[in-house]
Formats: C-alpha cells, sequence, structure tokens
C-alpha cells in the first residue's frame, strides 16, 4: 500500500497507508490524522493541499474543483485524491492550530438590513461553552425548516463570547436568503456546525495585503478585529471592493477600525456606475497598487473572479506563491459557500 506522508506548515509529520481505493482523506482519517474538510465531494477547497512528490489519481466521474493547470501544478484535494505511490503532501496549515468541527446551536439575537444586498445577522451560541474559533474561519448553518446548509465566515473575533456575527449576501429565491429576508426573527435557533476553514491569521510580524470582494470582507474584519483586540501593530492594507454604489455595506465599522489600528491603509472601491467622491471606481485588485509585495502575506476572499484576479496580481507585484492564503466563496449550489 502506498504511503501518505502529510506534511504540515509547523514542520509536523505524519504517515499512513492508503488501501486501494481510499482517499487520503479517509486514509488519514482512518490513522487519527485530523485535516481541515468540509464538502468532502472536490468542491469547497477547504480541504486543498500540494502534492510535493509522487503520483495521484482521481476516480473517473469524481468532482474536482482544480484547473488542470493547478492540478499540473502540484495543487490537489485530498478529500477525492487517491495515491498510486507513495506521496509527500503539503497542508497549508498547523497541525496543533487545527480546531475540531462539532455541532451546537445558536439563536439570533438580531437581523440587520446593511445595504440593497447585505444582511447582518448576529447569533449567540447555547450550551455549555462558547464555540473556539480562528479569525477567518466560518461555519455552517443550516437553513431553519429546510436540509439545506450555507456556509458564511464570522465578523467577529474569537474573543467575542457566545456572539457569531455573519454577512449574508442576498441572492434571488435563494434559500437562507428567503429565510432571512421573509421568516427570520429573534430567538430562533439554528443548528451549526464549525468552525471550518485553513483562512485564518498566521502568526507573523510580515505586513499584511487583505483583498476582499462583497461579503469576503467578513473574515477580514474577523481578523482587524482580532488584530485590535491583541495590540498587534503589523502595516495593514485591506482593498475592498463591491460591483455598484448600493452595494456598499459596513464603511463606518471599516473606517472605525481604520481609526484604531494605526498602520491600517483602507481602500474600497465600486466597480460599477457613480460612486461617492472618497471611494474610488474599480474592481479590489486594482486597488492593490504598484508597490512590491515581496515579505507580505496575503490574504484574499471573495468571488473566484476577483480571488484569481488578485492572485495575478499579488504574484506580479512580487507576492511569494506560498505567501497567498485564498478563500474563494461560491454559488449557494456548492457546499463551500453561500455569497
Amino acid at each position: 500500500m502506498p504511503t501518505v506522508s502529510l506534511i504540515f506548515v509547523d514542520g509536523d509529520c505524519a504517515r499512513v497507508e492508503a488501501k486501494p481505493g481510499e482517499t487520503i482523506l479517509a486514509a488519514a482519517r482512518r490513522g487519527g490524522i485530523a485535516l481541515s474538510s468540509d464538502c468532502e465531494i472536490g468542491d469547497c477547497q477547504t480541504c486543498r493541499a500540494t502534492c510535493l512528490g509522487g503520483a495521484l489519481d482521481y476516480e473517473e466521474g469524481t468532482s474536482v474543483s482544480l484547473s488542470q493547470d493547478e492540478i499540473d501544478a502540484g495543487e490537489m484535494l485530498p478529500c477525492v485524491a487517491l495515491a498510486r505511490s507513495d506521496v509527500q503532501i503539503q497542508l497549508p496549515y498547523e497541525r496543533a492550530k487545527l480546531i475540531p468541527a462539532k455541532p451546537f446551536l445558536a439563536k439570533i439575537e438580531s437581523v440587520e438590513r446593511l445595504s440593497a444586498s447585505v444582511v447582518r445577522v448576529v447569533y449567540r451560541t447555547l450550551g455549555l461553552s462558547p464555540i473556539r474559533f480562528l479569525p477567518g474561519q466560518y461555519v455552517n448553518l443550516q437553513v431553519p425548516g429546510t436540509a439545506e446548509w450555507r456556509s458564511y465566515s464570522m465578523a467577529n473575533s474569537p474573543g467575542d463570547d457566545r456572539g457569531l456575527e455573519f454577512l449574508v449576501r442576498l441572492i434571488d429565491d435563494g434559500a437562507m436568503s428567503r429565510y432571512l429576508t421573509e421568516r427570520a426573527a429573534p430567538g430562533d435557533v439554528v443548528q451549526c456546525r464549525g468552525p471550518q476553514g485553513v483562512f485564518y491569521l498566521r502568526s507573523s510580524d510580515r505586513p499584511v495585503l487583505m483583498v476582499a470582494g462583497g461579503t469576503g470582507v467578513a473574515p477580514m474584519v474577523s481578523m482587524l478585529r482580532q488584530m485590535k483586540a491583541t495590540g498587534e501593530n503589523r502595516e495593514v492594507t485591506l482593498c475592498f471592493g463591491v460591483n455598484t454604489a448600493g452595494d456598499l455595506f459596513f464603511l463606518d465599522e471599516l473606517r472605525e477600525i481604520a481609526r484604531a489600528i494605526s498602520k491600517l491603509d483602507l481602500r474600497i472601491s465600486v466597480a460599477t456606475g457613480p460612486c461617492p467622491a472618497d471611494i474610488s471606481q474599480g474592481v479590489a485588485p486594482d486597488l492593490i497598487g504598484p508597490r512590491s509585495l515581496d515579505g507580505y502575506d496575503v490574504y484574499l476572499c471573495g468571488p473566484p473572479a476577483m480571488t484569481d484576479g488578485a492572485r495575478r496580481v499579488a504574484i506580479e507585484l512580487g507576492a511569494a506563491p506560498d505567501s497567498i492564503i485564498a478563500e474563494r466563496f461560491v454559488a449557494a449550489g456548492v457546499p463551500k459557500r453561500a455569497a
């Protein structure tokens, strides 16, 4: 049986043998090794990793949400990948920081319309202890009265006791959108599972670039609030873009954070149509600007086209590919994200 070597960014390494027809994720679980995962059907990319050596394969008909160029570059999805030889897999997170996902209940405290397309929902977790998470992670929420689940990143920092704050983009005829605009009320109890994901603020003293599209700003806000709470003094640039002026939201909160973090450079843009005098015209990657990103930690979150475009710009400006951490918000039919 092939030996799978799992190498975490903190240097920890674990090994397990993979049985015929067994995915790398399944082999790791059988060996008692926890890996980050969510959809487990090749769609969400929560488990995404890099193959450093060896041969991988995917069964015919398997859904793999990676491009051929990404696969050729060694990117892989442990939840659906099979080892055809001994393989070495690089995981983009620290093994010690992986918090096991668990089911829990949360109660709605408030629902607030922030713009034509965004709602803020605040929950209070129920149970004996608050949910632990890292700034930037997300949880899965069941749409009350349905079998549908959606995934949303927390906007609050982990130290906010039992509170969970989400920024939800409303989608025409979306299950969660209909619930939030038609039926949701304070006191409603929701089934949840989390935390999920490896998009979280890394411990570092390097300068930071954050590029967010739409509600992709939520995990960035969580990270910034954590930096504010802990007194981190890193140079940070947040580039935040929306489609139209009517989609602008959370500006007062972002400006308040910028006043509290002296080295935070806040840049905001509108892609189409008229925009306020203090807002730039263009998409979020346009805000990155002509600078060297050598030595930066880069965080990207939002629609795939935006994150892919921002990644290209960041690399062109000198960012090391392994310093770029991205979370792609995909449409509601895919388990990973409801944009």
